[in-house]
């Protein structure tokens, strides 16, 4: 089912992507076909304080230099914001395809094949044309393996991996990277589990349904996420710091199980690091 509203009720996410809508077409000149909302914005579970704010240009064509003239537009549309706005500004993410590709239900730009199935089942078209029905989904077997490889790359490298050791910087960090941590591993965990691609919110009700390893901590995050941290940190802290080795070393075996012989020395590599996570220090 395609959607033709926005469900994000938030006034400054929507004047951004009204903003970026209008700005793409004169800074692609004759080349975009189609712009729309991805993510919470379109999905729902959009949350001032933490999400992102995601739109998806669909070119005719992608052109050479796409990835650098996205980037100036994207700064430039963080310009045009009033102040107030820039810290929501500052988390708008621009992905790019084109048609032909997507028809054929192959990747090109910056549309990986998660962000692939949200567009095609719950984008939101801001301004052109939407050739979505002649696009096929990406199959589960390309989204759990895909999930898996963009995990091991994201949660294996060690200048994140220094972030996870240390639950006071996360905390410290805010409220979006604490339940990032948390709630990206849980949804990941959920597409290995079933193919699909959820919200924060759903997979992390799935997750604490299954009983799976440091499921309180999932939870919690769901709350922090909605809410924001408590006050006296403390608790999250601690949380944190018994519960997020566990979520991780539980993440590294489930991409092991997916990948199989196929995962490549980085990837394995990437899962021993997260598996490390848990053991003491000797």
């Amino acid at each position: 089912m395609t959607r033709t509203r926005l469900t994000c009720a938030h006034r400054p996410a929507r004047e951004l992507l009204r903003i970026a809508a209008a700005e793409a077409g004169p800074w692609f000149p004759g080349r975009i076909s189609g712009v729309f909302a991805l993510g919470s914005t379109a999905h729902g579970g959009f949350v001032p304080e933490v999400s992102d704010v995601d739109i998806a240009l669909v070119f005719d064509e992608v052109p050479a230099d796409a990835a650098e003239r996205v980037t100036a537009l994207a700064e430039h549309v963080r310009a045009l914001v009033p102040a107030e706005a820039r810290p929501l500004a500052d988390r708008l993410s621009v992905f790019w395809s084109d048609w032909p590709h997507l028809c054929r239900g192959e990747g090109a730009g910056r549309l990986p094949a998660v962000d692939r199935a949200d567009f095609l089942e719950h984008g939101v078209l801001l301004t052109g044309h939407d050739l979505r029905h002649l696009c096929p989904r990406p199959d589960d077997g390309e989204l759990v393996v895909e999930s898996a490889r963009f995990a091991a790359r994201k949660f294996g490298a060690e200048p994140y991996l220094a972030l996870l050791r240390s639950p006071r910087r996360l905390i410290a960090a805010g409220a979006r990277e604490a339940t990032r941590a948390v709630l990206v591993p849980a949804r990941v965990c959920r597409t290995l589990a079933t193919g699909d691609v959820v919200r924060s919110d759903i997979a992390a009700s799935w997750y604490a349904a299954q009983g799976l390893p440091a499921h309180h901590l999932v939870t919690a995050a769901a709350i922090w996420r909605q809410d924001g941290l408590p006050p006296d940190t403390g608790e999250a802290e601690r949380l944190l710091g018994r519960h997020l080795p566990l979520l991780h070393a539980h993440l590294a075996e489930r991409i092991r199980q997916t990948l199989g012989p196929a995962a490549g020395a980085d990837a394995a590599a990437a899962c021993d690091r997260l598996t490390a996570l848990s053991r003491p220090v000797s």
